[in-house]
């Protein structure tokens, strides 16, 4: 039992410095982009919104290779990658460039080696605990947070192109290690994780009456669950990624410095840690799809105040309560589809559900952009972020467990 949640620890950090530098820190670059190229908002916001195309069109393909060809092979792979796209990212000079380092260095490089490999792993490896192991992996966003002021303060004091450098180094000497560990880690669990694999009804420890189903992508495909559960994740991913990759100039158009503003992104990401791992206690003994809709209401009370208050305590209270939902939903939404579907095709599953939510993380960004350009604000993107949270509510509230046809397959 130690080693599985070693597994988990370990995750959790690799996440951690994967997402500070390729995820929230990517933000503080915006700024740049727009002062040195002049480009419009739109423009930049479409390089990050291509980048969320690159898990629909290779989510199943990136799945299948990691059921099929290894996880531990996969993160040296995507580690390299993502190294490497923050490596082109420095002499980056045109707008295609931008759109090509960010899509198949950097993006395709953290899903290769990070998201999907170690998810997968405890999916497999964790069935009666499988919420809270979420949580605690899932709070490697939350504690990336320092990370995110390194990032703006590296651009400030040596410039974007440098900070694109030093933070490839940091990945690969931060990541590399890491991802040894987790290699050992896994070949230690290969066997129990084969174990897991099958439904073992009379084992003592079994959390539930009977067996987990077991659901093959085409037998997920035929269920309706499957189709709401990932509209209702695509339309939350429309919301939280609109929001993330605006936050930083949000701040800036409202007087704070990019270095300021690169802190308080941050400070969100730490809130919104202890959520991941409160709401993966909690998955694990209520209702998972309730806890969701719960969080659901709460990103859009939240997101509608951001966008229409510029008054300081009001948008500090309204980011915390978004940190928090944010966070919280971030660490249910693999639990429930593997509870849902079970974990024998958990990538393959998980890759052709990311195919469907592609359409809300391209949408996000482009809709901020395409608004502020139009109005000059964020007023009217932010709400309609928070009337599609409500839509993704309905949608999850219809999104029941599904049954199986034919009965639980090994």
């Amino acid at each position: 039992m130690a080693r599985k949640w070693w597994l988990v620890i370990v995750g959790c950090i690799t996440h951690a410095v994967n997402t500070g530098f390729s995820y929230f820190g990517m933000s503080a670059y915006f700024p740049s982009f727009e002062r040195e190229f002049g480009w419009s908002r739109t423009a930049i916001s479409g390089a990050f919104s291509l980048a969320r195309i690159e898990s629909g069109i290779l989510g199943p393909i990136e799945g299948y290779l990691t059921d099929r060809v290894g996880p531990q092979r996969m993160i040296f792979i995507g580690l390299f990658l993502c190294a490497l796209g923050f490596f082109a990212l420095a002499f980056v000079d045109s707008l295609p460039m931008l759109y090509t380092v960010i899509v198949l260095g950097i993006v395709l490089g953290s899903s290769l080696g990070y998201n999907m490999p170690i998810s997968v792993l405890i999916a497999k490896v964790f069935r009666e605990r499988r919420s809270l192991a979420f949580g605690i992996f899932r709070m490697g966003p939350g504690i990336s947070g320092p990370m995110v002021p390194l990032v703006g303060w590296m651009i400030g004091v040596w410039g974007w192109r440098t900070a694109a450098v030093i933070s490839g180094c940091i990945l690969l000497a931060v990541g590399f290690p890491l991802a040894c560990v987790i290699k050992q880690i896994y070949t230690k669990e290969e066997a129990a994780i084969e174990t897991v694999e099958v439904p073992a009804v009379n084992q003592k420890d079994s959390p539930r009456p009977s067996p987990e189903p077991q659901f093959t992508l085409k037998e997920a495909l035929r269920h309706k669950s499957f189709w709401l559960l990932s509209v209702a994740m695509a339309l939350r991913h429309m919301v939280t990624e609109g929001v993330s990759v605006h936050f930083v100039i949000l701040l800036v158009d409202r007087g704070w410095s990019t270095e300021t503003a690169s802190v308080l992104l941050g400070i969100s990401a730490l809130i919104g840690a202890p959520a991941r791992l409160g709401m993966g206690w909690l998955g694990d003994l209520l209702d998972k799809r309730k806890l969701v809709m719960g969080l659901l209401l709460a990103l859009s009370f939240s997101v509608f105040f951001m966008g229409y208050t510029a008054h300081a305590a009001i948008f500090t209270t309204c980011m915390i309560i978004y940190s928090l939902a944010y966070g919280g939903l971030a660490s249910l939404q693999e639990p429930i589809r593997a509870d849902y579907f079970g974990t024998r095709a958990f990538a393959t599953i998980q890759g052709m559900s990311r195919s469907v939510t592609t359409a809300g993380t391209f949408l996000g960004p482009i809709i901020a952009g395409f608004c502020y350009d139009l109005t000059k604000s964020y007023t009217i993107a932010f709400g309609i972020f928070a009337a599609v949270s409500l839509l993704a509510t309905l949608f999850m509230f219809l999104a029941k467990p599904p049954q199986p046809t034919c009965g639980p397959t090994g």
